[in-house]
């Protein structure tokens, strides 16, 4: 339901929403009838994170009132705060509390917005006092009214979000041109390796002895791990670290993978600062390279073309 939900709707690469307080608002909103309120005392990230756009949507789509009363106290967000002096859990996250109210609603009604924060520096026992002392009807909430794209915080009311973006994960799925709703329909995070000094070089001489040098060590492992029936666990435990293991390399290792040098691997490429130099493009020697890659770069390792990297 994460998935169908908070995610669907968020435009962020990456989501923490995923985490324990998504999970608990999603599994109490799933069991509310048409009348209801959730409150809860969360991590205070989903007001003004970027990632969080498709909770916020979500939530005040599901709910017709939403009051947040903001306590403060994220610590890395503000060193001006460091400790635990005014945090009311004495802990690194911020913190909020919430209550979401549930109504019947119909077409015409939308979601109302209140949010309500203490000051940064009260400390712990100020803020743990004003909540002891004052009613809920006393507390002076500010009416909120989000931007298109579901901000609560740092609204932003400007035209730069109806332009076309550079890139699109819808456009990036469809087959259909007319579908398409970015510049560039692929995109990619870009080659990962995890052993750069090993897959790249200035000379392609030295380059093929390298990778040479390092299948010999790869072979080696996996004819150990066949000879010896070793698991996965024993295996790891006799690596020969003379080349850099990554956990997707242990994993091709213990499943047999084998593999030999092929020179037409040798790709050209620009590596950062981006000047022109050489990468060998193997599947089981780079942590992040995917069909994907070859639609950009070239579907046949051999073709000349250049690989940007990130």
């Amino acid at each position: 339901m994460i998935k169908e939900s908070y995610v669907k709707y968020s435009h962020a690469q990456k989501t923490k929403r995923y985490d324990p307080y998504s999970r608990f608002f999603r599994w109490a909103t799933n069991r509310l009838n048409e009348n209801g309120i959730l409150a809860f005392i969360t991590n205070s990230s989903f007001i003004h994170s970027g990632e969080a756009d498709g909770f916020r949507k979500v939530v005040s789509d599901e709910f017709s009132e939403i009051y947040i009363i903001d306590l403060g106290g994220d610590v890395r967000s503000n060193p001006k705060i460091s400790g635990t002096k005014h945090n009311v859990f004495g802990i690194q996250a911020g913190v909020a509390i919430s209550f979401m109210v549930k109504k019947e609603l119909n077409d015409n009604n939308r979601c109302k917005i209140f949010y309500a924060r203490r000051s940064e520096f009260e400390t712990a026992d100020e803020k743990l006092n004003f909540i002891a002392t004052n009613k809920f009807n006393t507390i002076s909430f500010e009416h909120i009214t989000p931007d298109n794209n579901n901000n609560w915080m740092n609204l932003n009311y400007s035209d730069f979000y109806s332009l076309m973006p550079l890139t699109d994960k819808e456009t990036k799925a469809t087959n259909l041109e007319h579908e398409e709703k970015a510049v560039f329909k692929l995109f990619s995070f870009g080659v990962s390796t995890n052993r750069d000094e090993w897959v790249y070089d200035l000379n392609p001489n030295l380059l093929t002895a390298k990778i040479e040098l390092f299948y010999n060590f790869y072979n080696k492992q996996i004819q150990d791990i066949t000879k010896n029936s070793w698991t996965s666990q024993e295996a790891n435990k006799f690596l020969d670290y003379s080349i850099k293991w990554s956990e997707s390399l242990k994993i091709n290792a213990n499943n047999g993978k084998t593999t030999i040098f092929q020179e037409d691997n040798i790709v050209s490429a620009n590596y950062r600062p981006y000047f022109k130099t050489y990468y060998y493009a193997d599947f089981i020697l780079s942590d992040r390279l995917t069909s994907i890659h070859t639609q950009l770069f070239g579907k046949k390792f051999g073709s000349p073309r250049v690989v940007m990297l990130k």
